[in-house]
């Protein structure tokens, strides 16, 4: 995006996507019969005039999918926020391969539990954050109170990770002596610095995707992965192979996606000066039940990665962790898609919100199209894959695979729907569903793991999203039959 496309120091939309904006307005062509049949025949004529008809033919699916795509900010930008998934997934996978190769098998264990107990600081301090922002950027038309909006964010966010990240510093070593290496200054002051950079870009991610911009959240995502490989090889060059090191290289990595974001929202966005810190101090006060309300729909399905391994080795054993982490982490590859789609959901609603009920619909065609074959085809070959780390794998986890995958067909409304109530307002629904469903899987898991062994996660996770179905058709009708006792009530008024 240019740089001088900005009004009030904020994004301002180029003539293109001014009239994209106004092509999402009406019914897609490519969705409608007319307008399909009208593309088809535009297309096939200007082929048979340059000669290349079959080759033009062949070329015009592809080529109204990527229009599609270009003109659909909902498809864009679910798009770009899986990919980010993608990409940091790749690139920590090939970080912690080099960390095998180059550092002590106790130095890798070390870094990877604190860098894990990072990240859960970062979710504790920044969920809420995000959402929040999401949720109020779009409704603020004059650029001044938008910067205070992402100012007082970012403050929340940043004062939250500090005061996380110094409790863990002092509470995890007294916990587990085996991170007392948290009480080393070096250590200490690299977790404290990854830990507060790793919030303040998860924070200006979310004004990314308020903006509907998530490609510049791809972009810096990248950034900061692809450096996170670099970093760790130049590091161990220069620095040797301590334990020291390999952290230093993660938090450097860390600070380098900041920096590269604070450069895009200075150059895209013209970041301004951080107001008063009474104005950043009154900004977040008001937010406060919009902070709350999004924390803990955030946290009900955030911390459940981190959670579920902790049930599975405290009432079975490591080597059941080993089957069931392994199984999980192949079907979380689905559930990664619904979130993206409905986080985009929840940016195009609140921006739209006269569009909710189309966009809605989009979000779960577009789902379907995705989950569905890449869930056929796991559910065939699952148990392929599974034997290729080994034949205890298939054996002890082919069924909890299965329920992960039918699991992700209810996963996949929820989500849709708790973007809906976000965008309504109705905040406290939306959490209560999401930790109801979080905390009836942790006590599902816990009370059927020694009967069912692990499979009991994937029936507890699979009960509990078909119970969050039930109650969305309930808390449907409940709605529409008020709204036809209002309008009646309406019409009966002389």
């Amino acid at each position: 995006m240019d740089p001088r496309q900005t009004v009030g120091g904020w994004i301002a939309p180029s003539p293109e996507a001014r009239a994209d904006s106004v092509r999402e307005s009406k019914p897609s062509n490519i969705s409608s019969g007319e307008g399909g049949r009208s593309q088809s025949r535009s297309f096939t004529g200007a082929s048979h005039r340059t000669g290349k008809g079959h080759h033009a033919r062949g070329r015009q699916p592809l080529q109204a999918l990527i229009g599609r795509v270009r003109r659909d900010s909902l498809l864009r930008n679910s798009l770009f926020i899986m990919l980010t998934t993608v990409v940091n997934s790749a690139c920590g996978f090939v970080f912690w391969f080099i960390a095998a190769r180059l550092f002590a098998p106790r130095d890798v264990g070390l870094t990877a539990a604190i860098t894990s107990a990072s990240t859960i600081v970062v979710i504790l301090a920044t969920i809420g954050v995000g959402g929040t922002l999401i949720q109020s950027l779009p409704h603020w038309h004059e650029s001044e109170s938008r910067w205070s909006t992402f100012w007082a964010g970012l403050a929340t966010a940043v004062a939250a990770s500090v005061v996380i990240g110094c409790l863990t510093v002092v509470l995890l070593p007294l916990i587990s002596e085996k991170l007392s290496a948290l009480h080393d200054a070096g250590y200490m002051l690299f977790f404290i610095v990854a830990t507060v950079a790793l919030g303040a870009g998860s924070v200006i991610d979310s004004v990314f995707i308020a903006q509907r911009a998530a490609g510049s959240m791809f972009v810096r995502n990248s950034v900061s992965a692809v450096s996170k490989v670099l970093l760790i090889i130049v590091v161990a060059m220069l620095a040797g192979t301590t334990p020291l090191s390999l952290l230093g290289a993660w938090a450097a990595a860390a600070i380098v996606g900041l920096g590269f974001g604070v450069d895009i929202l200075v150059r895209r966005m013209k970041l301004p000066r951080p107001p008063r810190a009474s104005v950043v101090a009154r900004t977040a006060f008001e937010l406060r039940s919009r902070l709350a309300g999004n924390q803990l729909i955030g946290i009900g399905t955030a911390l459940l990665p981190y959670l579920l391994p902790l049930l599975v080795t405290a009432r079975l054993s490591l080597a059941e962790n080993a089957y069931f982490y392994t199984t999980w982490m192949m079907g979380g590859i689905f559930l990664i898609i619904a979130p993206a789609v409905s986080q985009s959901l929840f940016a195009e609603g609140v921006n739209n919100p006269q569009d909710l009920h189309a966009r809605t619909r989009s979000a779960l065609v577009f789902i379907a199209v995705i989950l569905a074959p890449l869930v056929t085809v796991i559910f065939l070959m699952g148990g392929t894959l599974l034997s290729a780390l080994g034949s205890d794998y298939e054996h002890h986890a082919i069924g909890l695979l299965h329920i992960v995958l039918l699991a992700s067909i209810p996963d996949a409304i929820l989500n849709v729907y708790i973007s809906v109530l976000r965008v309504r307002g109705r905040l406290m629904v939306a959490a209560g569903l999401s930790v109801g469903i979080g905390i009836g899987i942790l006590a599902l898991s816990w009370s059927l793991l020694p009967v069912l062994g692990i499979n009991a996660v994937g029936w507890a996770f699979l009960w509990m999203q078909v119970g969050g179905c039930i109650f969305m058709f309930f808390d449907m009708a409940g709605v529409s039959r008020l709204r036809r006792a209002v309008a009646l009530s309406g019409r009966a008024r002389p």
